[in-house]
Protein backbone atom coordinates (compact mmCIF):
# COMPACT_ATOMS: atom_id res chain seq x y z
CA UNK A 1 0.00 0.00 0.00
CA UNK A 2 1.11 3.75 -1.46
CA UNK A 3 1.70 6.40 1.83
CA UNK A 4 -0.68 8.51 -0.17
CA UNK A 5 -3.28 5.22 0.11
CA UNK A 6 -2.28 4.99 3.64
CA UNK A 7 -2.55 8.67 4.57
CA UNK A 8 -6.38 8.60 2.30
CA UNK A 9 -7.43 5.60 4.61
CA UNK A 10 -6.16 7.46 7.99
CA UNK A 11 -8.21 10.34 7.17
CA UNK A 12 -11.49 8.64 6.00
CA UNK A 13 -11.61 6.99 8.86
CA UNK A 14 -10.51 9.55 11.18
CA UNK A 15 -13.76 11.32 10.22
CA UNK A 16 -16.13 8.47 10.19
CA UNK A 17 -15.13 8.66 13.99
CA UNK A 18 -15.43 12.01 14.41
CA UNK A 19 -19.27 11.39 12.67
CA UNK A 20 -19.77 8.59 14.88
CA UNK A 21 -18.84 10.51 18.17
CA UNK A 22 -21.10 13.49 17.39
CA UNK A 23 -23.86 11.18 17.13
CA UNK A 24 -23.06 9.75 19.76
CA UNK A 25 -22.67 12.41 21.65
CA UNK A 26 -26.12 14.21 20.31
CA UNK A 27 -28.32 11.09 20.90
CA UNK A 28 -26.40 11.37 25.04
CA UNK A 29 -28.01 15.37 24.73
CA UNK A 30 -31.13 14.18 23.52
CA UNK A 31 -31.74 11.14 25.82
CA UNK A 32 -30.40 13.32 28.93
CA UNK A 33 -32.81 16.42 27.97
CA UNK A 34 -35.60 14.09 28.08
CA UNK A 35 -35.11 12.56 31.35
CA UNK A 36 -34.51 16.31 32.70
CA UNK A 37 -38.55 16.91 31.82
CA UNK A 38 -40.85 15.45 34.78
CA UNK A 39 -42.82 12.80 33.48
CA UNK A 40 -46.07 11.62 35.18
CA UNK A 41 -48.72 8.58 34.75
CA UNK A 42 -51.35 8.59 32.88
CA UNK A 43 -53.94 5.76 31.84
CA UNK A 44 -57.49 7.48 31.36
CA UNK A 45 -58.87 3.65 29.89
CA UNK A 46 -57.43 2.62 33.75
CA UNK A 47 -59.34 5.01 35.09
CA UNK A 48 -62.74 4.04 33.09
CA UNK A 49 -62.26 0.98 35.07
CA UNK A 50 -61.61 1.74 38.89
CA UNK A 51 -64.80 4.32 37.82
CA UNK A 52 -67.14 1.15 37.01
CA UNK A 53 -65.90 -0.82 40.02
CA UNK A 54 -66.58 2.10 43.02
CA UNK A 55 -70.06 3.66 43.53
CA UNK A 56 -69.79 7.97 42.44
CA UNK A 57 -68.85 10.40 44.89
CA UNK A 58 -71.00 12.92 46.88
CA UNK A 59 -69.43 15.91 44.74
CA UNK A 60 -69.49 19.64 45.26
CA UNK A 61 -73.49 20.84 46.00
CA UNK A 62 -72.53 24.13 44.52
CA UNK A 63 -71.08 22.57 40.95
CA UNK A 64 -72.19 18.54 40.97
CA UNK A 65 -75.60 19.29 40.66
CA UNK A 66 -78.65 19.35 38.95
CA UNK A 67 -78.38 18.69 35.18
CA UNK A 68 -78.42 21.52 32.92
CA UNK A 69 -81.76 22.70 31.29
CA UNK A 70 -81.30 20.67 27.88
CA UNK A 71 -79.07 17.69 28.30
CA UNK A 72 -77.21 16.93 24.58
CA UNK A 73 -76.52 13.56 23.15
CA UNK A 74 -74.03 11.23 24.19
CA UNK A 75 -70.68 12.45 21.93
CA UNK A 76 -70.43 9.91 19.21
CA UNK A 77 -67.44 8.51 19.59
CA UNK A 78 -64.46 9.02 17.00
CA UNK A 79 -62.22 5.85 15.39
CA UNK A 80 -59.04 5.80 17.46
CA UNK A 81 -57.31 5.90 14.24
CA UNK A 82 -58.10 9.83 13.06
CA UNK A 83 -56.64 11.34 15.38
CA UNK A 84 -53.64 11.87 17.58
CA UNK A 85 -54.85 14.36 20.50
CA UNK A 86 -52.98 16.41 23.10
CA UNK A 87 -54.55 17.31 25.92
CA UNK A 88 -52.61 20.91 27.37
CA UNK A 89 -53.38 22.29 30.26
CA UNK A 90 -52.39 25.47 31.79
CA UNK A 91 -52.83 25.67 35.80
CA UNK A 92 -51.12 27.39 38.95
CA UNK A 93 -49.84 24.47 40.49
CA UNK A 94 -48.28 21.14 38.12
CA UNK A 95 -50.85 18.99 39.91
CA UNK A 96 -52.18 18.75 43.33
CA UNK A 97 -55.68 18.95 43.49
CA UNK A 98 -55.85 22.39 41.55
CA UNK A 99 -58.46 23.35 39.30
CA UNK A 100 -57.41 23.86 35.35
CA UNK A 101 -57.46 27.44 34.14
CA UNK A 102 -56.56 26.64 30.41
CA UNK A 103 -57.66 23.50 28.42
CA UNK A 104 -56.40 23.29 25.24
CA UNK A 105 -57.50 19.98 23.02
CA UNK A 106 -55.31 19.45 20.05
CA UNK A 107 -56.00 17.46 17.44
CA UNK A 108 -53.57 15.76 14.59
CA UNK A 109 -55.09 14.05 11.96
CA UNK A 110 -53.85 10.75 10.98
CA UNK A 111 -54.19 11.51 7.26
CA UNK A 112 -51.84 14.32 7.18
CA UNK A 113 -54.82 16.54 7.22
CA UNK A 114 -54.34 19.93 9.23
CA UNK A 115 -54.51 20.12 12.93
CA UNK A 116 -57.03 21.65 14.85
CA UNK A 117 -57.01 22.70 17.93
CA UNK A 118 -60.29 23.91 20.76
CA UNK A 119 -60.23 25.64 23.98
CA UNK A 120 -62.79 23.78 26.46
CA UNK A 121 -63.73 26.64 28.43
CA UNK A 122 -63.08 26.32 31.79
CA UNK A 123 -66.59 27.42 33.09
CA UNK A 124 -67.75 24.64 30.68
CA UNK A 125 -70.64 22.17 32.54
CA UNK A 126 -70.46 19.27 32.17
CA UNK A 127 -71.15 15.45 33.60
CA UNK A 128 -68.36 14.84 36.23
CA UNK A 129 -66.93 11.31 35.80
CA UNK A 130 -66.31 10.96 39.35
CA UNK A 131 -69.65 12.34 40.48
CA UNK A 132 -71.84 11.56 37.51
CA UNK A 133 -73.41 14.70 38.51
CA UNK A 134 -72.52 18.14 36.54
CA UNK A 135 -69.93 20.48 37.03
CA UNK A 136 -67.89 22.76 35.85
CA UNK A 137 -65.33 20.87 33.61
CA UNK A 138 -62.00 22.45 35.32
CA UNK A 139 -62.84 20.74 38.38
CA UNK A 140 -61.92 17.42 37.13
CA UNK A 141 -58.21 17.98 37.61
CA UNK A 142 -58.83 17.95 40.78
CA UNK A 143 -59.72 14.12 40.52
CA UNK A 144 -61.39 11.79 42.60
CA UNK A 145 -61.44 12.73 46.23
CA UNK A 146 -60.67 8.73 47.27
CA UNK A 147 -57.59 9.00 45.48
CA UNK A 148 -58.64 6.07 42.66
CA UNK A 149 -58.51 8.14 39.53
CA UNK A 150 -55.96 10.70 39.58
CA UNK A 151 -56.62 14.76 38.25
CA UNK A 152 -55.07 14.24 34.60
CA UNK A 153 -56.81 10.99 33.83
CA UNK A 154 -60.04 12.48 34.94
CA UNK A 155 -59.72 15.56 33.25
CA UNK A 156 -58.96 13.49 30.18
CA UNK A 157 -62.18 11.23 30.38
CA UNK A 158 -64.69 14.01 31.33
CA UNK A 159 -62.66 15.74 27.45
CA UNK A 160 -63.30 12.31 26.00
CA UNK A 161 -66.91 11.36 26.79
CA UNK A 162 -67.35 15.47 26.44
CA UNK A 163 -65.57 15.25 22.36
CA UNK A 164 -65.78 11.90 21.84
CA UNK A 165 -62.49 11.85 20.80
CA UNK A 166 -59.69 9.52 22.85
CA UNK A 167 -56.85 11.57 24.61
CA UNK A 168 -53.64 10.03 23.89
CA UNK A 169 -50.83 12.71 25.68
CA UNK A 170 -51.49 14.99 28.56
CA UNK A 171 -49.34 18.15 29.14
CA UNK A 172 -49.48 20.26 31.96
CA UNK A 173 -47.69 23.68 32.21
CA UNK A 174 -47.71 25.97 35.50
CA UNK A 175 -48.27 29.69 35.33
CA UNK A 176 -44.29 30.40 36.33
CA UNK A 177 -43.33 27.71 33.41
CA UNK A 178 -45.54 29.06 30.91
CA UNK A 179 -43.72 32.67 31.42
CA UNK A 180 -40.47 31.06 31.30
CA UNK A 181 -41.31 29.29 27.46
CA UNK A 182 -42.64 32.55 26.60
CA UNK A 183 -39.37 34.24 27.55
CA UNK A 184 -37.24 31.18 26.67
CA UNK A 185 -38.66 32.07 22.76
CA UNK A 186 -38.45 35.60 22.93
CA UNK A 187 -41.51 36.63 23.83
CA UNK A 188 -44.67 37.12 21.72
CA UNK A 189 -46.81 39.61 19.36
CA UNK A 190 -49.85 41.31 20.72
CA UNK A 191 -51.66 44.13 18.93
CA UNK A 192 -54.71 46.02 20.53
CA UNK A 193 -56.39 49.57 19.09
CA UNK A 194 -55.77 51.03 22.34
CA UNK A 195 -53.44 51.61 25.37
CA UNK A 196 -54.30 48.25 27.38
CA UNK A 197 -54.22 46.48 31.13
CA UNK A 198 -55.81 44.52 33.81
CA UNK A 199 -57.67 45.34 36.83
CA UNK A 200 -57.63 42.15 38.55
CA UNK A 201 -55.55 42.42 42.04
CA UNK A 202 -55.75 38.85 41.61
CA UNK A 203 -53.14 38.78 38.30
CA UNK A 204 -50.02 40.32 37.50
CA UNK A 205 -50.21 43.55 36.92
CA UNK A 206 -49.74 44.05 32.90
CA UNK A 207 -49.99 46.54 30.24
CA UNK A 208 -49.83 47.28 26.80
CA UNK A 209 -49.18 50.63 24.64
CA UNK A 210 -51.70 51.02 21.55
CA UNK A 211 -50.04 49.19 18.09
CA UNK A 212 -47.95 45.68 18.47
CA UNK A 213 -45.45 45.12 21.01
CA UNK A 214 -43.36 42.21 21.76
CA UNK A 215 -44.89 41.19 25.37
CA UNK A 216 -42.40 38.66 27.78
CA UNK A 217 -43.63 35.85 29.67
CA UNK A 218 -45.58 37.88 32.46
CA UNK A 219 -47.40 40.15 30.44
CA UNK A 220 -48.71 37.17 27.66
CA UNK A 221 -49.68 35.26 31.24
CA UNK A 222 -52.15 37.55 32.01
CA UNK A 223 -53.26 38.61 28.81
CA UNK A 224 -54.62 35.19 28.01
CA UNK A 225 -55.94 35.16 31.77
CA UNK A 226 -57.58 38.43 31.98
CA UNK A 227 -61.06 38.70 32.61
CA UNK A 228 -61.18 42.59 33.46
CA UNK A 229 -59.37 44.10 30.67
CA UNK A 230 -59.94 47.60 30.14
CA UNK A 231 -58.65 50.09 27.41
CA UNK A 232 -58.01 53.93 27.56
CA UNK A 233 -60.11 55.66 24.76
CA UNK A 234 -60.21 59.48 24.13
CA UNK A 235 -58.11 59.77 27.62
CA UNK A 236 -60.93 57.65 29.48
CA UNK A 237 -60.59 54.23 31.01
CA UNK A 238 -63.12 51.62 30.37
CA UNK A 239 -64.07 47.99 30.25
CA UNK A 240 -63.52 46.03 26.84
CA UNK A 241 -66.78 44.65 26.06
CA UNK A 242 -67.82 41.31 25.19
CA UNK A 243 -64.12 39.99 27.73
CA UNK A 244 -65.26 36.41 28.55
CA UNK A 245 -63.73 32.69 28.82
CA UNK A 246 -64.23 33.02 24.75
CA UNK A 247 -62.19 36.02 24.96
CA UNK A 248 -59.86 34.02 26.66
CA UNK A 249 -60.09 31.11 24.41
CA UNK A 250 -59.20 33.45 21.57
CA UNK A 251 -56.35 34.67 23.07
CA UNK A 252 -55.21 31.26 24.52
CA UNK A 253 -55.17 30.25 21.00
CA UNK A 254 -52.99 32.93 19.30
CA UNK A 255 -50.23 32.38 21.94
CA UNK A 256 -50.15 28.63 21.40
CA UNK A 257 -49.86 29.18 17.54
CA UNK A 258 -47.26 31.73 18.27
CA UNK A 259 -45.37 29.98 20.27
CA UNK A 260 -45.35 26.93 18.09
CA UNK A 261 -44.29 29.20 14.95
CA UNK A 262 -41.22 29.99 17.24
CA UNK A 263 -40.17 26.31 16.59
CA UNK A 264 -38.99 27.34 13.06
CA UNK A 265 -36.54 29.84 14.35
CA UNK A 266 -34.22 26.47 15.77
CA UNK A 267 -32.08 25.59 12.74
CA UNK A 268 -30.65 22.40 14.08
CA UNK A 269 -31.27 19.60 16.72
CA UNK A 270 -28.71 20.88 19.27
CA UNK A 271 -30.42 24.20 19.07
CA UNK A 272 -33.76 22.41 19.94
CA UNK A 273 -32.17 20.32 22.60
CA UNK A 274 -30.68 23.53 24.12
CA UNK A 275 -34.20 25.13 25.16
CA UNK A 276 -35.68 21.69 25.86
CA UNK A 277 -32.64 21.33 28.39
CA UNK A 278 -33.35 25.28 29.96
CA UNK A 279 -37.44 24.71 30.30
CA UNK A 280 -37.37 20.86 31.43
CA UNK A 281 -38.78 22.21 35.10
CA UNK A 282 -41.05 24.25 32.94
CA UNK A 283 -43.94 21.38 31.96
CA UNK A 284 -44.87 17.84 32.69
CA UNK A 285 -45.80 15.33 30.69
CA UNK A 286 -46.81 12.11 30.40
CA UNK A 287 -44.99 9.06 31.01
CA UNK A 288 -46.84 7.54 27.11
CA UNK A 289 -45.21 10.00 25.29
CA UNK A 290 -41.94 8.40 23.31
CA UNK A 291 -38.58 10.57 22.82
CA UNK A 292 -39.38 9.49 19.33
CA UNK A 293 -42.46 10.79 19.30
CA UNK A 294 -41.85 13.81 20.93
CA UNK A 295 -38.93 14.83 18.70
CA UNK A 296 -40.81 14.02 15.63
CA UNK A 297 -43.51 16.51 16.99
CA UNK A 298 -41.36 19.35 17.56
CA UNK A 299 -39.40 18.93 14.60
CA UNK A 300 -42.37 18.23 12.44
CA UNK A 301 -44.09 21.72 13.84
CA UNK A 302 -40.88 23.43 11.53
CA UNK A 303 -43.51 23.11 8.81
CA UNK A 304 -46.72 23.99 10.47
CA UNK A 305 -48.25 27.06 9.11
CA UNK A 306 -50.14 28.47 11.77
CA UNK A 307 -52.51 30.40 9.91
CA UNK A 308 -53.88 26.45 8.24
CA UNK A 309 -54.07 25.62 11.74
CA UNK A 310 -58.23 24.75 12.38
CA UNK A 311 -59.56 27.25 15.20
CA UNK A 312 -62.30 25.52 16.48
CA UNK A 313 -64.74 27.16 18.98
CA UNK A 314 -68.05 25.28 21.14
CA UNK A 315 -71.01 27.44 21.19
CA UNK A 316 -72.14 27.74 24.74
CA UNK A 317 -74.61 30.12 26.62
CA UNK A 318 -74.75 31.20 29.76
CA UNK A 319 -76.37 29.26 32.46
CA UNK A 320 -77.41 30.10 36.42
CA UNK A 321 -76.98 26.70 38.53
CA UNK A 322 -79.55 26.51 41.47
CA UNK A 323 -76.65 26.65 43.76
CA UNK A 324 -75.88 30.07 42.12
CA UNK A 325 -72.82 29.28 40.21
CA UNK A 326 -72.21 30.63 36.56
CA UNK A 327 -71.15 28.39 33.87
CA UNK A 328 -71.37 27.27 30.39
CA UNK A 329 -73.89 25.25 28.66
CA UNK A 330 -72.72 23.90 25.27
CA UNK A 331 -75.39 24.19 22.54
CA UNK A 332 -74.83 21.76 19.77
CA UNK A 333 -72.87 18.07 20.29
CA UNK A 334 -69.11 18.29 19.99
CA UNK A 335 -69.26 15.98 16.48
CA UNK A 336 -71.07 19.50 14.87
CA UNK A 337 -67.90 21.48 15.87
CA UNK A 338 -65.42 18.70 14.65
CA UNK A 339 -67.44 18.42 11.40
CA UNK A 340 -67.03 22.23 10.49
CA UNK A 341 -62.86 21.23 10.25
CA UNK A 342 -62.90 17.31 9.16
CA UNK A 343 -66.46 16.63 6.92
CA UNK A 344 -64.59 13.50 5.99
CA UNK A 345 -63.73 12.22 8.53
CA UNK A 346 -66.86 10.05 9.78
CA UNK A 347 -67.00 8.94 13.24
CA UNK A 348 -68.99 5.52 14.65
CA UNK A 349 -72.21 5.04 16.11
CA UNK A 350 -72.80 7.66 19.56
CA UNK A 351 -72.90 6.24 22.60
CA UNK A 352 -70.65 3.84 24.56
CA UNK A 353 -67.79 4.33 26.74
CA UNK A 354 -64.25 5.14 25.23
CA UNK A 355 -62.16 2.44 26.09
Amino acid sequence: MTRTKTILIRTLAGLVLVVLGAVGWTSFKVWNSWNDVDRMPFDPSGGRVVLAETAPEEGDEIESGEPPPVILPPAARVDDGVYDAFLVVGNETQLGGARADVILLILLPKNGANPAIVSLPRDLYIENPCTEKFSRINANLAGCRGGGVSGPDLLAIAVENFTGVAIDHFAIFTFQGFERVIDRLGGITICVDHPTRDTNDGLAHWSLPAGCSTANGATALGWVRSRHTIQQVDGVWRSVPGVSDLTRNQRQQDVILQMVSKVRAFKSVGSLLSTVEDLADAFVIDEELSMREAADLAWDARDLDPDEVHRLEIPVENHVTAGGAAVLLPTVPFSEVLATAFPELATTAAGGPID
